[in-house]
């Protein structure tokens, strides 16, 4: 029958780990990655671990949180109901928590590449 877990050959193998270690020293596909989001095999990174949005994906959408902010607080102050200023509101602390998010990522990446420079 078919082995559905099928075993690499000894010359596979030595392949497979040639192609891994030549991966493994390329430090500008390493810095790609880890700036995707991703981690390197091996390495501990906090990109994805634990559910997290990107930083990309996190500030494209705290910059369109923020245009529907202007977009609603126009509505609002146009408005003679409650309405849209509750979701303006609403939609402000979202954006508010998302640019905190994003400003403390830049923040901790900063403080790391100082660390790295400085020793």
């Amino acid at each position: 029958m078919h082995d559905p877990n099928p075993r690499l050959t000894q010359q596979e193998q030595k392949i497979l780990e040639g192609i891994e270690a030549g991966l493994r020293g390329d430090t500008s596909l390493d810095r790609r990655l880890r700036s995707l989001g991703h981690t390197v095999a091996g390495t501990s990174g906090r990109g994805g671990g634990r559910g997290g949005v990107p930083r990309l994906r996190l500030g494209w959408f705290t910059a369109v949180l923020g245009i529907a902010c202007v977009a609603l607080f126009l509505l609002a102050a146009a408005s003679s109901s409650s309405g849209p200023l509750w979701l303006f509101a609403a939609v402000w602390v979202v954006t508010a928590v998302c640019l905190m998010r994003l400003l403390g990522a830049v923040a901790r990446r900063r403080g790391a590449a100082a660390r790295r420079r400085a020793d």
